[in-house]
């Protein structure tokens, strides 16, 4: 039993590369033929990310986030609370931070730059969740308050998620698709930045699952962004079972 165990983990593990390099290759093709960012082409890079969430009980969860994205040698950090206030709703508040040094921050505006830049955000979220002929489908609205250097900036932000999960053989992963639009209540276009992700779970056991996604980030003021995303998603067991 443990050895096919071992075996079934290492067949995920080598599909998750197979898909990770196919990936890898789209996106490099995609940004020479693109090139649609502010100010020069699109630019390209990894995005490495570390997730831990821990349901307390069957309807409060709380989550850990880890990013890296490694040609920007950017970093984020996302902690987040998470209520399912019924079966096909649910609210999220959250704080997110961001750190950008001189020489990410330069790539993304296409100007040498003489400092680095840091966020703070705090976030609000309600989500809608139901199903359709065994795909899954979420509609989330979120308001974030931006803390940056200048001052103090709203940002609305909205997202629809659709999923499903597929067997092949003793294989099983769900891919997914997802849009999301970000409006800043400031000056300049009322579309501020949009995400365009392609991706899929690969759960390796109950505990443990890899995520890969290919994600088009599309800026106003910034360059356009291919991140290859890579993940590590851990989730204990319910804290407190209810009886």
């Amino acid at each position: 039993m443990e050895r096919t165990q071992h075996i079934s983990l290492l067949g995920r593990l080598a599909l998750l590369v197979c898909l990770a390099t196919a990936a890898h290759g789209l996106s490099l093709k995609r940004q020479e033929l693109e090139g649609a960012g502010k100010t020069g082409g699109s630019l390209f890079s990894p995005a490495d990310y570390f997730e831990v969430s821990t349901p307390l009980t069957d309807r409060v969860a709380i989550n850990a986030y880890g990013f890296y994205l490694g040609n920007m040698k950017a970093e984020i950090a996302l902690a987040e609370a998470s209520v399912r206030v019924s079966k096909a709703i649910s609210v999220t508040s959250s704080y997110l931070y961001i750190a950008v040094p001189t020489v990410g921050l330069s790539q993304l505006t296409g100007e040498t730059q003489s400092s680095g830049y840091h966020e703070h955000q705090f976030r609000q979220a309600a989500s809608f969740a139901t199903s359709w002929r065994n795909f899954n489908i979420s509609d989330r609205n979120m308001y974030a308050l931006r803390l940056i250097g200048t001052g103090n900036i709203n940002r609305y932000r909205n997202r629809i998620y659709i999923s499903r999960s597929v067997s092949a053989g003793p294989f099983r992963f769900t891919p997914f698709v997802f849009d999301e639009v970000y409006h800043d209540f400031a000056s300049g276009r009322w579309l501020r930045r949009n995400w365009i992700v392609g991706g899929a779970d690969l759960p390796a056991n109950r505990y443990m699952t890899f995520q890969l996604s290919d994600i088009r980030q599309d800026d106003s003021s910034l360059r356009s962004v291919n991140f290859l995303g890579l993940a590590i998603i851990l989730r204990s067991g319910t804290l407190f079972d209810r009886k």
